[in-house]
């Protein structure tokens, strides 16, 4: 039976230079073997094509702005949603930029543009410490769950996309499209909080570096995408 493996980029997918190449090459024997890579990432369209075209990748879907955007190997759109027009000015009003050290927004396949640009998919803010973003990004979820889902970053980073996704929504969204009805042979594997979902809702496994909630989450850790790929052939 065809399997699925979803898989987080940073710190996850990509740890290093040599880490990748091993992934590379397991996923290659796990495609070659007629099931489905998918990249479950934060990263922009942009961002994630420099590291396609950095480091040759293949996957078979792209799961992109943690989850607003799903794409197949072939860049055409499967499924988009946005942050609704009417709260952004709020929220950065809200984001305290005058603290921060970064900020840029997304939209489908553009990775840097400001908050007047129309259909945005995610905001981006780094600051300088971690008391601050974990405190902003607290705050946003708490005043705009209704519209939005902010997320933490290691960085002291925060991102924020619409809250009518997440990871674990379009994974759902690209099995309907699939047509796989069953949940079982769907893998996911990441490391951070956008991750939680994911890994939760399918044969979830995280990486033993990882925030300390998907630490208490699940036991099931690994090394490596490419020691997941090995668990999931030998069973």
């Amino acid at each position: 039976m065809k399997k699925v493996l979803v898989s987080d980029y940073d710190q996850t997918f990509y740890v290093n230079d040599e880490d990748i190449e091993l992934n590379k090459q397991s996923v290659q024997q796990f495609r070659d073997n007629g099931n489905i890579f998918v990249i479950a990432t934060g990263r922009s369209f942009m961002d994630l094509q420099k590291k396609v075209k950095q480091y040759n990748l293949k996957y078979d879907y792209a799961i992109l702005d943690h989850g607003a955007i799903i794409l197949d190997c072939k860049d055409n759109i499967i499924f988009q949603t946005f942050i609704e027009s009417k709260i952004i000015e709020d929220i950065k009003n809200d984001l305290c930029l005058e603290k921060s050290i970064s900020h840029f927004c997304c939209s489908l396949f553009e990775g840097r543009v400001d908050f007047e640009h129309e259909n945005l998919t995610k905001i981006d803010v780094k600051y300088s410490n971690k008391e601050d973003a974990w405190n902003i990004n607290e705050y946003i979820n708490k005043k705009y769950g209704e519209y939005v889902i902010s997320y933490f970053l290691s960085s002291n980073a925060i991102e924020i996309i619409s809250n009518k996704t997440n990871k674990s929504y379009a994974i759902k969204y690209l099995l309907k499209y699939l047509e796989i009805e069953d949940n079982s042979n769907v893998y996911t594997i990441g490391d951070g909080y956008s991750d939680i979902d994911m890994i939760k809702d399918f044969n979830g496994f995280r990486m033993e570096d990882s925030v300390p909630e998907l630490k208490e989450l699940t036991p099931r850790s690994v090394k490596s995408v490419s020691e997941l790929i090995k668990i999931i052939i030998e069973e």
